[in-house]
C-alpha cells in the first residue's frame, strides 16, 4: 500500500511539490514556536535567579485554557475522522466529521478568547513588572490563536470544495494537508501548555 502510494505521488509531481512546501511550513511553525518557549522559559529561570529584583507572580493558568485544550483534540479526532471517511469514499461521514471540526474550531477560538482577556486582565493590574509572565503567556497563546485562524480559513475552503464534491478515494490531499495542521496545532498548544504550567 506504502508502494503503490509513493509511486502514485511520484507521478504527480506538482501534489508532491505541494506536499514537500506543506512539509517546510510545518517545520519551520515548530522552530517558531519552539524558540518562543525556550525564550519564555529562559525569561522565567532567570527571574527565579535574581531575588533582588521584583518578584513576578506565579503564572495561573485560565480554566479556558484546560477546556479549550479538550475542544482542540476533538477538532483533530473529527480531522482524523474526515481523512479516513474520504479515503474509503464515504462522503455522508466526511461531511459530517468536518462540520464536527469547523464547530469545535470555532468553539475553541471563542474559548480563547475569554482565557486570553482574563492574562490581558491580570498582566495590566499592576505596573510593577510582577506579573510579566502573564503577558509573555498571553503573546504565545495569542500567536497560536492567530495560526488557528488561519487553519479556520483552511477548513472553511476545504470545507467548501468538500460540499461541491471536490473529494474522494482519490483527491483528497487538501483534506489530508489540513488534517495535518490541526493535529501540529493540537500538538504544539498541549506542549505550549505543559511548559507554561511547569515553568510558571
Amino acid at each position: 500500500m506504502l508502494k503503490k502510494s509513493w509511486l502514485s505521488i511520484s507521478a504527480r509531481p506538482d501534489l508532491y511539490r505541494a506536499k514537500l512546501v506543506f512539509f517546510f511550513l510545518l517545520l519551520s511553525l515548530a522552530i517558531f514556536f519552539a524558540a518562543g518557549m525556550l525564550s519564555y522559559c529562559i525569561i522565567r529561570a532567570n527571574a527565579f535567579r535574581r531575588p533582588d529584583q521584583i518578584p513576578y507572580v506565579t503564572l495561573q493558568l485560565p480554566t479556558s485554557f484546560w477546556l479549550g485544550t479538550l475542544i482542540l483534540l476533538a477538532v483533530s479526532i473529527s480531522m482524523h475522522i474526515a481523512v479516513s471517511a474520504v479515503h474509503r469514499n464515504r462522503i455522508r461521514p466526511f461531511l459530517n466529521a468536518l462540520s464536527a471540526a469547523a464547530i469545535g474550531a470555532l468553539a475553541f477560538t471563542v474559548v480563547q478568547a475569554f482565557g486570553l482577556r482574563q492574562l490581558l486582565d491580570v498582566h495590566f493590574s499592576t505596573s510593577t513588572g510582577a506579573t510579566k509572565s502573564y503577558g509573555m503567556c498571553f503573546t504565545m497563546a495569542f500567536l497560536h490563536a492567530l495560526h488557528v485562524f488561519g487553519g479556520l480559513i483552511f477548513l472553511g475552503f476545504v470545507f467548501f470544495q468538500a460540499t461541491r464534491q471536490r473529494y474522494d478515494h482519490e483527491r483528497h490531499w487538501a483534506v489530508d494537508n489540513c488534517a495535518s495542521y490541526w493535529h501540529f496545532l493540537d500538538a504544539v498548544w498541549v506542549i505550549m501548555l505543559v511548559t507554561f504550567f511547569i515553568a510558571r
